[in-house]
Order: structure tokens, then C-alpha cells, then sequence
């Protein structure tokens, strides 16, 4: 069926001598063996070169049979669709060779680039395994948007279609990556830079934007620096890079950490007010692990400010709300151990505290907290007794606190009751004062000592809170006497500022005077029992004007039920009120 190769059998085209082998009779190359048969320009020659099927010339002229092409001309252009079918096109390293409509790489077929191919239409790889499109350049350089689909592997890409290029498929760039001109959109597919990989250019004009559910991502081989050339283009487009510093971390297989972002407020409601950004960038690693440092920077517009700039600090917001460096001009600065959503916003920490109260404290078996109040009574609005408030309980005298936590679902497991949590600060534990409280938030108390979120699970977040010196907080109940830490409280590895009260009396401001020993294996002391109304006094008038109106009052919310039992009988007197009596550490 095939006939060898003929020195007399060749076509030209455009000044090219092209020999090949026949099928049936018609002129079909299976491997070009290409010279140059007229004299042209220097460095110049165009092929009419089409569509590259496996299947035979239906159209003698116009279709051509490849099973393997080598294009080893300097410059030319090939005008017509290319469908790569079974076989190789190969372009050599001198070549530069610009295809003016789609490329199509279908099952099986490969494209090795080892000089320069610019492409002016789509490209499309159908293999089912990422594919290598060789160790050359490959541009993008078309005056409509072109798509690139399938899961391609460049060595170097360039992008200079000022339309833009949309990417639909995993993209991998293993050398120079360079955003000359265009923007480059991604949905849910990821464009990774592989730990030898560059990036340049960079502006409105010329950025990667991810739409979707899709990350731009590095890999790293060691500790360095990469920028990600990214931005959006919700209403004005707006170019917002960022820098990554690593300087310590293990990288392992397959490592990588992405980037993406949005021209919104960060999700995280209670950020969207005082001063903020619309815009967040969330970055995810895989991989990265050891004592992982990295340093960021994130570049923001004017247009983003809401609010005043000069206020913004670079915040971590989930999952452990944490506040960075202050804003530099345009831009937010953190180093950081891990990742996640960051934004600019209003100061803010997070508070991992841990206390007791002497009420509802099992000191005989469970050695913790009771839960029966949470779980006898009916989740419900405060306003009515017989509820177990689903919004918190100290908007009233003494606290005044017009806070709007509240949950719209169960109760979290182990909840005690609900708390109220305020940071003071100072130089020390004595010139914290109750002028110096900076936030202020309420929480729930779990059996085991800990002050969680709403969520039942979360260290308690306080949004838009600057700590400027020392952190003392205070811990609030309804009918315990509050508590005060003498020492201040330091933020751990996870950017909490974590604090237990319950280990010795000397946790406590005040000392014996500010905290009992509710517990002798384990050791634990806890918040005074028996305080009715809050005033950090147990004196008459928690009998007289609280405990003496509730007697045997049951199933209600009440500030005598000092057990947290669901009753206010006569052990909340005997066991509470009788032995605190005149205890007193006023919090000035």
C-alpha cells in the first residue's frame, strides 16, 4: 500500500520542496523532508500547510496524512485548522511558526515545540493525562479571546492577546511564564508553576484572574519568593498582586500553594463594617509543612477602601481571626505559619480562655461543668424566663452590653451558659481598668472550662479590636463574681491569646480574694458562686432581692439558681450563698 520515498516525488509549496511517502496513489508525507527550492528573504517562507489528519487526503492540496511532521524551516505560517491525530508535530529549535486557526491535539497525538509556535486560535488537547508540548515557547497572541482546554504542559508561555485568554483545562507552566498583554481567566481549573517556573509583566492590562472555584499555583522546592500576578475584573479591572516570602518549611511531592481572590468584603460577617476592604485573597498549600514561615504582602486598590486606609490592618479571618501589621500605603503585610482568607480590616484577635464557675462545677465525678440548665430549657428569645436565651443575656444592668450575638439553631454540644468576655489593656494587671476595655463580646461557656464562639467550637473573635499594650480580659456571669487575668496573655502558635484561670489563684487578680478552689484532683479553682446581681459583691442583697423573691422557683432562667440546676432551692443557699458570703473583689 505504501510506497518508499521517492527523490522525484515532492509537491511545493510557497517555495518549499516537500518528499513523502504515497497511500493508494495520492500524495500523502508521512515524514516532510523539507528544502528550500527559491530563493527568499533571509529567515522568511511561508507553508500552506492545513489540516494534519491520520485518516488519508480527502482533499489533495488542502489535507495532509501525519504520522510524524519535523518543521525544521526558520519562519512560516500554517493558515488552516491543525488536528494532530496518533502522531507528533515537532517544530525544531530554530523554527518560529505561527498558526493562524485552531489547534487540535486529539487522543494520542503530540505536539513537541522545541523553537517558537504562536498561535492565533484555540488550543485544544484532548489527552486524557497531562501532555507535554515540549521545551520551546509557545505564544498566545491572537486579537479575539482564545481558549485553552484540555491538560497541557508548557515549558514557556506568553500571553499577548489583549482579548484575553480563557483557560478550561489543569495548565502547567514549567519555565518562563510572561504576561505581556492579556488577561488570563480561570473557573474551576488551576494554573500551576512548577518550582523552576518564573512570572513577569503584570498589570491591569495584564494579570491572572480566577472566576470560579479555580487557584493560580506555585510549587517550591526550598524556602523562597514568588509573585502572583493576580487581579479581577468585576467592574473596573484592578490588579492586585501578591508576594510570598518563604523562609522556612518542608516542601514535599506535588507541593504547592495556591492563590486566588475577590473584589468583595470578606465572607465573614462581622468584618464588613468601620474600616475594611472589598477584597479578600485566599490562599490554600499542599504539602508545606515543618515550621512553615512565609512572609506576605497584598497589594490592594484606592477603589477597595471603605472606610479610612490609615486604619486597616492585614487580617487573617478564618479559621483563627488574627491581626497582623498595619497597613503600609497600598499595601497589608503578615508573616505567617499557615493559610487562608486574609483581608484588610479594623483590628481584630482571637481569645482562647478557659474558667469555671463554683455553680454548676462536679467535683465528686465528672470533675467538670453541669449542662442541665442549657438542657432543660427550651432554646429561646431572653425576654421569656422560661427560656434558655438564644441572644445573649447582658444587655441590661450592670452590663449594658448591646451586643447582637445570637444563634438561630440548636444549642452547641456541652454549652454551661452563656458569658461575657471584655479585653482590657494596660502595662499591668493593675492599670487594666474598666477604662481601658477596648472590646467587649459575649460567648459560651462549655463544661470543660472553655469559652468558644457561637459556633460551640471556635476560640470567641473580636472584630475590630486593636490591642496597642498588655492583654488582661475579664470573664463575666450573670451570678458568679467576675474574674480578672494577673498576668498578661500572649498570643500562641495558632495567633490565639490563650489563658487558663482555673490553674492556681494566682491566674486571678486578687488572688483568694478574686477565686476559689473548687477542686483538689485535679487542682482547680473557679468563679465565686452566688454573686446575684453581678456587682463582684455577695453580700445581703443577693439574698434579700434575688434569692428570697425566686425561692422554689423552678424551670425559669433566674440569677439565684446559683447551681445552674434549673431551681432555685435551698442548696443554692446553703452550698453557695452561706460560704461566699462577704467575699468581695470589686474590678476597678
Amino acid at each position: 500500500m505504501y510506497k518508499p520515498y521517492n527523490q522525484n516525488q515532492y509537491f511545493i509549496v510557497n517555495g518549499l520542496r516537500i518528499y513523502g511517502l504515497s497511500l493508494k496513489g495520492f500524495f500523502s508525507p508521512a515524514c516532510f523532508f523539507i528544502k528550500k527550492t527559491v530563493p527568499l528573504p533571509p529567515n522568511y517562507f511561508t507553508m500552506e500547510i492545513v489540516k494534519l489528519i491520520k485518516s488519508g487526503i480527502r482533499n489533495p492540496g488542502r489535507n495532509i496524512l501525519v504520522i510524524a511532521i519535523l518543521v525544521c524551516a526558520s519562519v512560516f505560517t500554517i493558515s488552516h485548522a491543525q488536528t494532530i491525530t496518533g502522531g507528533t508535530l515537532s517544530i525544531g529549535a530554530d523554527a518560529v511558526v505561527t498558526s493562524n486557526n485552531d489547534m487540535v491535539i486529539q487522543t494520542g497525538g503530540t505536539l513537541n515545540v522545541q523553537g517558537t509556535l504562536i498561535l492565533k486560535q484555540n488550543l485544544t488537547n484532548g489527552n486524557s493525562t497531562p501532555n507535554s508540548l515540549g521545551t520551546g515557547l509557545i505564544e498566545l497572541s491572537g486579537t479575539t479571546t482564545q481558549t485553552v482546554s484540555g491538560q497541557n504542559i508548557f515549558q514557556n508561555l506568553r500571553i499577548n492577546n489583549a482579548a484575553g485568554i480563557t483557560v478550561t483545562g489543569n495548565t502547567r507552566v514549567n519555565g518562563a511564564f510572561n504576561l505581556k498583554n492579556g488577561i488570563v481567566s480561570i473557573a474551576s481549573s488551576n494554573l500551576l508553576l512548577g518550582p523552576a517556573a518564573t512570572d513577569s509583566g503584570g498589570s491591569a492590562a495584564a494579570m491572572v484572574v480566577v472566576t470560579g472555584t479555580g487557584e493560580f499555583r506555585k510549587e517550591f522546592s526550598a524556602p523562597g519568593s514568588f509573585t502572583f500576578l493576580v487581579g479581577d475584573t468585576t467592574g473596573t479591572a484592578g490588579y492586585s498582586p501578591v508576594a510570598v516570602n518563604f523562609t522556612g518549611g518542608t516542601f514535599g511531592t506535588d507541593n504547592y500553594l495556591g492563590v486566588s481572590l475577590k473584589n468583595l468584603p470578606d465572607p465573614d460577617p462581622n468584618i464588613a463594617s468601620g474600616n475594611y476592604l472589598n477584597r479578600y485573597w485566599t490562599l490554600s498549600s499542599y504539602a508545606i509543612t515543618g515550621a512553615v514561615s512565609c512572609g506576605l504582602t497584598f497589594n490592594f486598590l484606592n477603589d477597595d477602601v471603605h472606610g479610612t486606609k490609615e486604619n486597616l490592618f492585614c487580617v487573617k479571618t478564618s479559621p483563627a481571626l488574627e491581626t497582623y501589621n498595619a497597613a503600609s500605603g497600598n499595601q497589608l503585610t503578615a508573616t505567617v505559619t499557615g493559610f487562608s482568607r486574609f483581608t484588610g480590616a479594623d483590628g481584630a484577635l482571637q481569645a482562647g480562655l478557659k474558667a469555671y464557675l463554683q455553680g454548676p462545677y462536679d467535683n465528686v465525678t465528672g470533675h467538670n461543668m453541669s449542662n442541665t440548665l442549657a438542657t432543660t430549657l427550651p432554646l429561646g428569645d431572653r425576654s421569656v424566663l422560661t427560656n434558655f436565651p438564644s441572644n445573649q443575656p447582658y444587655n441590661g444592668t450592670p452590663w449594658n452590653y448591646a451586643g447582637t450575638e445570637n444563634i438561630t439553631g440548636p444549642l452547641p454540644a456541652n454549652v454551661v451558659d452563656w458569658v461575657l468576655v471584655e479585653l482590657r489593656q494596660g502595662t499591668s494587671a493593675d492599670n487594666a481598668t474598666n477604662a481601658t476595655v477596648f472590646a467587649r463580646r459575649a460567648g459560651f461557656l462549655k463544661q470543660d472550662g472553655s469559652i468558644v464562639d457561637l459556633d460551640g467550637v471556635s476560640p470567641l473573635k473580636f472584630y475590630h479590636a486593636s490591642l496597642t499594650q498588655n492583654l488582661y480580659p475579664v470573664i463575666r456571669h450573670r451570678n458568679h463574681m467576675a474574674i480578672k487575668a494577673s498576668t498578661a496573655v500572649i498570643k500562641d502558635g495558632t495567633g490565639t491569646y490563650g489563658y487558663d484561670y482555673s490553674t492556681g489563684s494566682g491566674k486571678v487578680w486578687g488572688d483568694i480574694a478574686g477565686t476559689k478552689q473548687i477542686d483538689t484532683s485535679p487542682v482547680r479553682w473557679g468563679m465565686f458562686a452566688a454573686d446575684a446581681n453581678a456587682d463582684n459583691n455577695i453580700f445581703t442583697n443577693d439574698y434579700n432581692d434575688y434569692y428570697v423573691p425566686n425561692f422554689f422557683q423552678s424551670n425559669q432562667y433566674l440569677p439565684a439558681d446559683f447551681n445552674l440546676d434549673n431551681k432555685v432551692y435551698t442548696n443554692d443557699y446553703n452550698d453557695y450563698y452561706v460560704p461566699n458570703f462577704f467575699m468581695s473583689n470589686p474590678l476597678p
